[in-house]
């Protein structure tokens, strides 16, 4: 039974990973339109399935009920300027760049734990995060120029992007744990999604009415809203559609697995990657990008692997 509910969870999980990387990839295909719509639609559109979740769990308007609005404003800022960033560096770098440089998220993670959460990390912890940070620097190398030769363009400002994106979902992630303490998953996910509607919509207006000469302007005024020709509404709401799924399957999969045995599946985001970006981009990873990502990955499996024996060891004792 036991063994059952782990693989029901495994299958969620991948399925939230090939849903998440398909949402990005509709991203990057429909970059033509300023990052701030992008991210309108993919969180208004994806409170549908998160509200259509909660009613068939049972939980709405129970699971919505909650006292801490700071936090949870604290972690949705997080992810808002992370999905800001995500959307810009998927739209500057090939798929399979974006994603192996995002890998440096749960590295940045047990280094805010230990600093805000106070969560003590040994030795080998340490060691295999240093040893994922020299993987990120193997695949930033070639992006320190504006393209790789014989590859596809290299944007050194997507890698930075990419960067700011995978610290700003280390923080969320830290407010995440701090939430989950006392909030329902479905409470963070909703205002997630919520605040994120609201600030993409703020931007879109605010673009609209800002005035010349203002530092800044050109920025700002580069995401007015673009009228969607009738073709492109359909993949711009799967967008949403599929980002809001991709998190109930999430979700799910913490339902039925440990989190230590579910986090050695967001890795395999990277065949998706290189599998899609080849297909509908024709990109292929440059051997930098490859190396870099093997180790970023060994290392982070490492801290998976250290996490599983710490949290394993009290169990046995009891």
């Amino acid at each position: 039974m036991n063994s059952s509910r782990t693989m029901l969870g495994i299958s969620f999980k991948i399925a939230s990973v090939f849903l998440f990387t398909m949402m990005l990839t509709l991203g990057k295909a429909y970059s033509s339109y300023p990052v701030a719509q992008i991210v309108f639609f993919r969180s208004a559109f994806a409170l549908a399935p998160v509200l259509v979740w909660l009613l068939v769990r049972g939980d709405f308007p129970r699971a919505l009920h909650t006292k801490r609005f700071g936090g949870h404003l604290l972690r949705s800022l997080a992810g808002i300027g992370s999905m800001f960033c995500i959307f810009t560096a998927y739209a500057l770098l090939p798929l399979a760049d974006a994603t192996a440089i995002g890998y440096a998220s749960p590295l940045m993670i047990v280094v805010l734990a230990s600093i805000f959460l106070g969560e003590r990390a040994p030795p080998l912890r340490w060691a295999a995060v240093c040893v994922g940070f020299l993987g990120v620097l193997v695949m930033l190398w070639e992006h320190l120029s504006q393209s790789a030769p014989g590859g596809p363009p290299r944007s050194a400002a997507g890698a930075g992007f990419m960067l700011m994106a995978a610290f700003l979902i280390a923080i969320a992630m830290i407010q995440t744990r701090r939430l989950t303490k006392t909030e329902d998953t479905g409470a963070i996910t909703f205002y997630f999604q919520a605040t994120t509607t609201v600030a993409s919509f703020g931007v879109l207006v605010a673009a609209a009415f800002w005035p010349d000469g203002v530092p800044g302007a050109a920025l700002i005024q580069a995401q007015v809203w673009k009228a969607p020709a009738g073709v492109d509404w359909a993949p711009l709401i799967l967008i949403g559609v599929l980002g809001g799924v991709g998190q109930i399957f999430m979700t799910q999969g913490y339902r039925y697995a440990e989190p230590s045995v579910l986090a050695t599946f967001d890795y395999s985001s990277i065949l998706f990657a290189i599998v899609i970006g080849f297909v509908f981009f024709s990109e292929t990873p440059s051997s930098a990008v490859i190396l870099g990502s093997v180790i970023v990955i060994f290392a982070g499996l490492t801290v998976v692997w250290q996490e599983s024996r710490a949290v394993s060891r009290p169990a046995a004792a009891q």
